[in-house]
């Protein structure tokens, strides 16, 4: 819910403070409004991307299996990735111009060994330092989906981990609970979804018998006694956390969301709610920690349906009754639906930390109480160094007494109860990616659109980006003209020229229109001044580099009563446009003026992406976000009408982003999916999905860079990665065209003249493994 402008040098206050106050005056995303799907009123507001929003929630890997982890490159896969960053964001303001990375939303530390830390990423997976947070290593980058909610380890056998998917606040997609009784190497499936619940809350393991295991989330409260080979709903609902007695395991506290809080003192077989002294009406969500030196002291923080404090109740006397501890102060608001955590020093009943959002802007950041509540201090800044990024999502005490806060920038930790903030992102890549934009002559440059972290830029080939813009960044470009002139953008389109030091607020006059979160923002291919954009209708500015006055378009009609979700102008016909919408629907104008319906024919859903064919413009592809049936279409005739050619793309895949390699005849295309990339080399006809090499994360962006012959992909968890497009079968010389200067390569080849490798590899067309004669015929057919 933040932004800025930030400078380049390290460890500098940025400057320019315009963009802060024009958007910290525009207030704060509101809380959760309804139980079952628990979505803001609002289309937009400032704040963290609303619940369940498409380009956040993904879905997992179908089939998947835990060999998977572990599978040979798969047949015909054409791409080999590799990470590109950024690790970390470099001068990240709201971190005090430190590190960050990405969302984390739960902490697991070893029990004995305080250098050894587990931690679940929103979406990201799980990751783990054994070194106190110099190193973190991901062990899950192949699980069936990297969203996450809890992470969790057996007090018995902490080299048992449990890994919750689906984060409970944002409503992104689960695929249940995973376990690794190996300290993170395999993991395999032992709750499903439907059983356990699609997106959890806490996970909590009985420290006596490691057989008992408890989940709360999305499905209310299960527990399994056997393990994890079966479970049994316990609280239906929806649990938002839950605690369990360490001295006495029978006992154990569910809060459930929108009712109220429930005990068991038989290990979970019953539970009963607590009355006394609680509320009964207005609550939301309720976040639990409990007195591990005295369990009959628990606390529970109670959001109101405004996401602020309803109240902070404590009880000494395990839950009989209830006390509301009124200095307080309203930690989470305004977004206690989404950021707000609490934990207890297992060494003081009486010690306690809360974490909301940033004292500069909120209520509060992190506070900690020493004596039960009573009171409390603000400690988001230490007072000897160090300061944490905004809207804190966890916490932990490790066995020496440190505390580990995550957020929304990523992992920190205090050995001093708060007096100063240790720093531990610089190898974590969890960085959340909505877009991403591309360098018009270097390969080595982009832009990434982040969650909460900004907009970031890579400057060079280094995983360090340095922050250029805070808050949450979206749709990006470069001037082709003068590179160093960036548009950037901010939730709900609000747009900002970036040159050298200087940043202006170029947005149009669209306050009153519905809008994206992430809206689209795109360039015209043939002027580097003009810019479209889109609310329910489309803007444009063709002076962008001055004064950026923009004028609407086309109606809202375009939008079908949603909003623009993508927009795609065609090369050499500045006025050829077409539009995609949250309703499924297609526009298209030659004019700039007379717009087209071009939805017949389409599924309906979700538009994800639009791509015109660089030499013809009546050639164009649209994607949708739907899981089943047609989401990869192609129009050879302005929309007019559609052929399918999702062919076998695997039924629970979205096709949420979209790349086409123009190269080849038919197109290459690639979709960026809910848990990694497909590509078909055929037209669409077969897909075949990355190898291990890439992470099952949800991808937020992919683009081509034509000249390099590079593929990258902005994923939405893992940072953004690259892979050298291939090659058209035949193209030997590598100059996009299949001709008799091939044929020269290929003879040299066979006649045994020195070449080099990637030559060599060129002439293997029959894909034995060597260059000969047998290659021959395969060319021949290619060549004609």
């Amino acid at each position: 819910m933040k932004t800025f402008i930030a400078s380049a040098p390290r460890r500098r206050r940025p400057a320019h403070l315009a963009a802060l106050s024009l958007l910290l005056a525009a207030g704060c995303q509101t809380g959760r409004q309804d139980l079952v799907d628990r979505r803001p009123d609002r289309e937009i507001e400032v704040g963290p991307p609303p619940p369940g929003h498409v380009k956040i929630v993904g879905e997992p890997v179908p089939n998947w299996k835990p060999a998977d982890m572990f599978a040979a490159p798969r047949a015909g896969n054409p791409l080999s990735w590799s990470p590109l960053g950024p690790r970390p964001i470099l001068d990240e303001f709201w971190s005090g111009d430190d590190d960050a990375s990405g969302r984390v939303v739960s902490i697991a530390t070893h029990p004995t060994d305080p250098d050894v830390v587990y931690i679940a990423s929103a979406s990201g997976g799980i990751w783990k330092t054994t070194d106190g947070g110099l190193l973190w290593s991901p062990l899950t980058d192949e699980l069936s989906i990297l969203n996450h909610g809890a992470v969790a380890l057996d007090p018995i056998s902490p080299d048992t981990v449990y890994a919750g998917t689906g984060e409970y606040t944002t409503d992104s997609s689960g695929d249940g609970l995973f376990r690794s009784t190996d300290a993170g190497v395999t993991w395999e499936q032992i709750g499903t979804a439907p059983q356990v619940g699609g997106k959890i809350s806490r996970i909590a393991v009985d420290p006596t018998d490691s057989q008992v295991i408890h989940v709360s989330g999305s499905r209310g409260y299960v527990r399994s006694i056997d393990g994890g080979d079966t479970w049994s709903l316990r609280l239906f609902g929806s649990a938002s956390d839950l605690v369990v007695n360490p001295d006495n395991p029978d006992i154990l506290y569910v809060g459930r969301y929108g009712d109220g809080i429930y005990r068991s003192i038989n290990g979970g077989d019953t539970l009963v709610e607590l009355t006394g002294g609680l509320p009964t009406s207005g609550l939301s969500r309720i976040i639990l920690a409990i007195a591990a030196s005295n369990p009959n002291s628990v606390y529970a923080a109670i959001i109101n349906n405004s996401s602020g404090l309803l109240g902070l109740y404590k009880t000494v006397n395990g839950g009989d009754n209830w006390t509301k501890m009124v200095n307080t102060p309203d930690f989470p608001n305004p977004q206690g639906w989404y950021d707000a955590c609490m934990t207890v020093d297992p060494a003081d009943e009486d010690h306690l930390y809360a974490g909301g959002v940033f004292p500069s802007y909120a209520v509060a950041g992190v506070i900690e109480s020493t004596d039960g509540a009573g009171s409390w201090t603000d400690i988001t800044v230490g007072a000897l160094g160090g300061q944490l990024h905004p809207d804190q999502q966890t916490m932990a005490f490790g066995p020496d007494g440190t505390l580990w806060v995550g957020n929304d920038g990523g992992i920190w930790k205090t050995v001093d109860q708060g007096q100063s903030w240790i720093n531990t992102n610089a190898t974590l890549t969890v960085t959340q990616n909505y877009n991403i934009a591309l360098h018009p002559s270097d390969p080595a440059q982009l832009i990434g659109g982040t969650q909460d972290n900004g907009t970031v830029s890579r400057q060079s080939n280094v995983e360090e980006w340095p922050q250029i813009l805070g808050g949450d960044g979206g749709f990006a470009a470069y001037d082709t003209e003068l590179p160093t002139r960036r548009y950037v953008t901010y939730v709900g389109l609000s747009v900002y020229r970036l040159l050298g030091g200087n940043a202006a607020y170029i947005s149009g006059p669209w306050g009153s229109d519905p809008v994206n979160f992430i809206a689209p923002l795109v360039m015209d291919p043939n002027n580097t001044h003009s810019l479209l954009g889109g609310t329910n209708r489309v803007w444009r500015t063709t002076n962008a580099h001055t004064l950026a006055s923009w004028t609407a378009i086309s109606t809202s009609a375009v939008s079908g009563g949603g909003t623009l979700n993508a927009i795609a102008v065609a090369v050499g016909a500045s006025n050829t446009i077409y539009t995609g919408s949250s309703t499924g629907r297609v526009y298209f104008t030659s004019d700039a003026a007379n717009w087209f319906d071009r939805s017949a024919g389409l599924p309906g859903g979700q538009v994800s992406d639009l791509f015109i064919d660089p030499t013809d413009p009546a050639v164009v592809y649209v994607s949708f976000h739907n899981l089943t049936g047609s989401r990869v279409l192609r129009s050879e005739d302005f929309g007019a009408n559609w052929t399918n050619v999702t062919g076998d793309l695997p039924t629970n895949v979205g096709a949420h982003a979209l790349a086409v390699d123009w190269r080849f005849d038919p197109p290459a295309l690639y979709v960026g999916a809910g848990s990694g990339v497909y590509a078909s080399l055929n037209g669409g006809a077969n897909w075949i999905k990355d190898g291990t090499d890439l992470p099952n994360a949800n991808v937020g962006d992919l683009a081509i860079d034509p000249v390099s012959k590079r593929i990258f992909v902005g994923t939405y968890g893992r940072g953004a990665w690259m892979a050298p497009l291939p090659l058209i079968p035949g193209d030997i010389d590598a100059d996009d065209d299949v001709d008799f200067d091939d044929a020269s390569a290929l003879i040299a080849v066979l006649l045994d003249n020195p070449l080099d490798e990637d030559h060599i590899s060129r002439c293997d067309l029959d894909m034995s493994g060597a260059a000969d004669g047998a290659d021959l015929a395969p060319f021949i057919l290619t060549l004609l």
